[in-house]
């Protein structure tokens, strides 16, 4: 079962610093030997010395490192001069150290210096390893590559996890990595575990992405050349001003559409000349990006998500035996003064006395989540709890050690820390400015852009306005605008469009297919409202049009445009539904072939029923080519004698309280205005469907046409 300690001491002196963390450590192990090291300390200390006191102290045990931009414990909090050391033991657990020499080296093949240290490394574990933790130099790029191939050689469950190199952005000493004993400059170590470790981990970020989204167009290695039609340097200045320059501080976001996520890339150097700008960790040519940024409460909030997650992934499966965090360096700077609230908030989420360490880091190797890939990240914090034995007492708090020296050396070291803290301070403070007026000039680029935005909107949508009202105008010149003024009948019809056009579609054919004693009536609903049911309806009339006016029967017209709406709506989803009514005009007979639509509706003031006249239907136009439609037919209409069609947005229309106005009001209308002229009629039942609505809108299109035999002047 895994055990971990931390020791954390803050003093100017490396052996004192090493001495007092090295002692912490082997305090907490209670006389456990520990099987593996991890090293994270500043750039200006004296390496070779807190490693010689390592090595007193725990000697031939494997340790990886690197050094930090401060580090961090729980509960030391966060530190910027520090020596922070962490030890694992515990039975069944073995560790091993790896590491590539001349990381990245131009031309190498990282990838293939990542297969080649970890065989190296792994014969010295009794078995495959549950986890890599990687520290390696982000100088020359290549990190997540390393870090996905360092992956791919673990075991199924194996977990990479680690941050990379840092140091103080004011510090210009070469950031060092450590392996074994030794002191290195461009490399990438790592310490292997094997055994029984249960484990999870989160990311947090509190980042949002701000401005306009511009693809990246130019890219060469980790140099960004183009961004949009631009340079990627103009990509910053157009929100930053024109002679601003990039900023860690706002990072690119790179939207990963595949995960609805986004990746942060930091900028580096930057090149007045041809506008370019390196980002380290890398940005892939054909990426969507934005400018980020980030606030102390949103950084500190999502910190808190992420605490609650740990929490609930560990309960009930493993206790905690410590905790591992990488935090960018970046929100370091943004928390300043609130940074230990990050650290605090873990440990508050966790049990009491639970070992936490870690550092600040220039990327962090994690995936976003469990179960999606490995990346490497820039302004996170990337959490890493392992399971095992949990603490049986409080960590002592990260203090300056006991220190041998003398009172003159003493108060020089005091000194000396008294005056990197203000060093540190006085930049800190710049950067704070220098953000501070980032800010405030993005800002008003935003700001600038949203309000064009609002006006391009507003032009769009009046545009779209007129747009839609010509499209109205012209579908509703496509509907009868007139009674046909049929000898021996009174027809009338009308469609109303829940939105400015619709599907519903009305028409009036003379003459249809050559018979000259026949006047046709049509009535159809495409699925659907609006511009793509009006096209759809105005394609439909056209080949009604078309083929009514050709010889042959009504179920060939139906056919015929069948196979013609089928080709056009194929694995579509769409379809429409029709009712084709041929008069004959002398004898008054009825002949109609419907297409999934609702039957017509016929009152009789002889029996004062309305009633659906019974028929042979067929299935909707569009769906079946191979459909064969039957024409069917009725005895001539009489005087007193009403038939209505409609379209099912009538009778399918609810009310505020969802009820259905229903086809009985229909019939109910029908019988008490049945005497009055057709064109009353239509009206009296629209009437009738506005007051059962009151305030609610149709969500669905409506027409209906009335048909009435009027009374020769003999029978008059």
């Amino acid at each position: 079962m895994l055990r971990m300690a931390v020791g954390h001491a803050r003093c100017l002196d490396a052996d004192c610093a090493a001495r007092g963390a090295a002692a912490a450590c082997r305090e907490q192990l209670g006389g456990r030997a520990p099987v593996g090291l991890l090293l994270f300390t500043g750039v200006g200390y004296d390496h070779a010395a807190i490693l010689a006191v390592i090595e007193e102290f725990f000697p031939g045990v494997p340790l990886a490192g690197a050094t930090s931009a401060g580090e961090m414990s729980a509960p030391g909090g966060p530190s910027d001069d520090s020596v922070l050391l962490v030890a694992f033991a515990g039975e069944g657990i073995a560790c091993a150290v790896g590491v590539a020499r001349d990381f990245a080296a131009p031309g190498a093949d990282v990838r293939a210096q990542a297969r080649a240290a970890l065989a190296e490394a792994r014969p010295a574990l009794p078995g495959p390893a549950r986890l890599c933790l990687a520290f390696p130099d982000g100088g020359r790029g290549g990190v997540q590559d390393f870090g996905q191939e360092l992956a791919a050689g673990l075991a199924p469950d194996g977990l990479v996890f680690g941050g990379v190199a840092g140091r103080q952005l004011t510090d210009r000493r070469p950031v060092r990595q450590f392996y074994g004993r030794e002191m290195l400059l461009h490399a990438a170590p790592f310490l292997l575990l094997s055994g029984d470790i249960p484990l999870t981990f989160r990311l947090s970020r509190g980042w949002r992405p701000v401005g306009g989204l511009s693809r990246v167009t130019n890219v060469e290695g980790a140099v960004v050349h183009r961004i949009g039609d631009g340079s990627a340097l103009d990509f910053y200045r157009h929100y930053l001003g024109p002679h601003a320059e990039p900023a860690i501080e706002l990072p690119l976001a790179i939207a990963c559409e595949k995960h609805k996520d986004f990746i942060l890339r930091a900028p580096a150097f930057f090149s007045e000349g041809d506008g370019s700008i390196q980002f380290p960790a890398g940005v892939p040519e054909g990426a969507m990006v934005q400018l980020a940024e980030a606030d102390r409460p949103e950084m500190l909030a999502d910190v808190r998500n992420m605490a609650k997650e740990l929490t609930a992934d560990t309960t009930g499966r493993f206790s905690p035996a410590g905790v591992l965090l990488f935090s960018c360096s970046t929100r370091k700077d943004i928390l300043g003064t609130r940074a230990d609230e990050e650290i605090g908030q873990m440990a508050a989420a966790l049990p009491p006395g639970t070992p936490m360490a870690g550092f600040y880091s220039h990327g962090e190797l994690s995936a976003a989540a469990p179960g999606l890939p490995l990346h490497l990240q820039n302004g996170s914090l990337a959490a890493l709890v392992l399971g095992g034995e949990p603490p049986k007492a409080t960590l002592p708090q990260a203090d300056e050690p006991p220190c041998p020296a003398g009172e003159t050396e003493t108060l020089e070291r005091e000194i000396r820390s008294l005056s990197r803290a203000l060093s540190r301070a006085n930049a800190s403070r710049e950067r704070l400015e220098a953000q501070k007026d980032r800010s405030q000039a993005l800002m008003r680029v935003i700001n600038r852009e949203i309000n064009e935005a609002r006006m391009e909107i507003q032009r769009k949508n009046e545009l779209l306005r007129q747009a839609l009202a010509l499209a109205e105008e012209v579908q509703r010149n496509l509907l009868p605008q007139a009674a046909p003024g049929l000898p021996g009948f009174d027809i009338a019809g009308t469609s109303l469009y829940s939105d400015e056009t619709g599907g519903d579609y009305f028409d009036f054919i003379h003459e249809p297919n050559e018979e000259k004693n026949r006047f046709g009536v049509i009535i159809g609903d495409v699925t659907g409202h609006g511009i793509a049911a009006a096209l759809l309806m105005t394609t439909a009339r056209a080949f009604l049009r078309m083929r009514s006016f050709q010889p042959g029967s009504l179920a060939a017209v139906m056919d015929d445009v069948n196979k013609l709406l089928c080709a056009d709506l194929a694995d579509t989803g769409r379809f429409m539904t029709l009712f084709y009514l041929a008069i004959d005009i002398e004898k008054k007979r009825l002949h109609w072939v419907r297409a999934g639509h609702d039957p017509i509706i016929l009152f009789d003031a002889a029996t004062g029923l309305a009633q659906d006249i019974p028929d042979k239907g067929g299935p909707p136009l569009g769906i079946i080519t191979e459909t064969r439609y039957a024409e069917n037919s009725s005895s001539g209409m009489k005087p007193g004698q009403v038939a209505l069609l409609a379209t099912d947005g009538l009778w399918e229309s609810r009310n505020a309280a969802g009820e259905m106005f229903g086809k009985d009001r229909v019939r109910a209308l029908l019988a008490q205005h049945h005497d009055q002229p057709a064109a009353d009629i239509v009206e009296s039942v629209l009437a009738g469907l506005r007051a059962f609505l009151g305030d609610v809108q149709p969500e669905d299109d409506v027409t209906l046409v009335a048909i009435k035999v009027v009374p020769d002047a003999a029978e008059a």
